[in-house]
């Protein structure tokens, strides 16, 4: 899901996707998938068992995908034919499977994983409710996301040089350059989140419905996102002043949304890969410290190198402060006078 914290960390990525224009197109948009999902989702009733939890996570995968490829043109504004003919293979490639297919079975697992442990259900015991909200929140989400892709794509295509494009490149980029950093925040992220969660364990009877496990679990994988972003996006400031950097109620709100928020998402991917894909009724301790760990370290390394991104697109920008980067408005009348938020 780097793509989706991306899109709304990157200043210049969340500029260019939340103009009023750009908002009012994705709304009319993201209604299409919807209705469609919920139509499917009733003739495919009749025909297949989405009681299944492979066969669902097929549909919703295969649909997603299907999706993908529609919103990416929308965002585009040119017809999928047409893209198919200037697009290179792999971008391609990424959209379908990785934006369409992949992030769509994710979203389902996270989904059903939600439903069962917050609000008690379960798929395996009511199939039909959470069948159909997974089959909708995932096409929904996906459309979003790929109509904003789309449009990215579309205003680079008018010229705009975009400092950071979210499809991993920099990621990729960074674990060759800065090996180090990431390793070093990465096996913190891992040793921190597997004690923390062989505490819980051993020590805290609440962690036996997993759900106070997993709070914990989030709220350290939330503090590492923060710190390991700071330290980024701040290379050259000690670690004592960073968190002077901004004011602390946005310091709050970051660390809520996307460190919490994502923190929960992937840890509820993974609780719906062991409720719904291996269907283990006692999870062994190894995959427990797994999830925490890897949860941890992968929020770790998602936020360094997000603050990377953006130390390096507020270099590139001249200095122009975050602050107007991320105003709608101020935006607009820049690009009213000719100017252009490039690198």
């Amino acid at each position: 899901m780097f793509h989706r914290l991306a899109l709304r960390v990157i200043p210049q990525l969340q500029v260019a996707v939340t103009t009023p224009d750009v908002r009012k197109r994705k709304r009319w948009v993201m209604i299409v998938p919807g209705l469609v999902a919920f139509l499917l989702y009733r003739l495919v009733t009749h025909v297949l068992p989405l009681s299944d939890p492979f066969l669902l996570l097929t549909v919703s995968g295969v649909l997603a995908m299907l999706v993908a490829y529609w919103s990416y043109a929308m965002g585009r504004q040119e017809s999928f034919v047409r893209i198919v003919h200037t697009e290179g293979l792999r971008r391609l490639l990424w959209v379908g499977g990785w934006i369409g297919l992949v992030y769509g079975v994710q979203l389902s697992l996270f989904v059903l994983a939600l439903l069962a442990l917050f609000v008690d259900y379960h798929f395996l015991l009511h199939p039909e409710g959470p069948a159909m909200m997974a089959l909708i929140i995932a096409c929904t989400a996906v459309t979003r996301d790929a109509f904003e892709i789309g449009h990215v794509v579309r205003v680079e295509s008018h010229g705009t040089r975009m400092v950071t494009f979210p499809d991993g490149g920099s990621f990729r980029a960074l674990s060759r350059r800065d090996v180090f950093q990431l390793a070093r925040w990465g096996g913190a992220g891992v040793g921190a989140g597997g004690t923390v969660v062989a505490v819980c364990r051993f020590y805290w009877p609440a962690a036996e419905n997993e759900i106070g496990q997993m709070m914990v679990v989030c709220v350290l994988a939330a503090c590492f996102a923060h710190g390991a972003f700071l330290s980024g996006r701040h290379p050259h400031v000690p670690a004592s002043e960073r968190l002077t950097s901004r004011p602390w109620w946005d310091m709050c709100q970051f660390w809520i949304w996307p460190c919490l928020t994502f923190a929960l998402t992937y840890y509820l991917v993974q609780t719906g890969v062991i409720m719904f894909v291996l269907q283990w009724q006692d999870v062994p301790l190894v995959l427990h410290l797994a999830v925490g760990g890897g949860t941890v370290a992968m929020m770790a390394g998602y936020g360094y190198v997000l603050g990377v991104r953006v130390h390096v697109e507020a270099q590139t920008q001249g200095g122009m402060p975050e602050a107007l980067r991320r105003c709608p408005f101020v935006m607009d009348m820049l690009a009213k006078t000719g100017q252009r938020v490039s690198g």
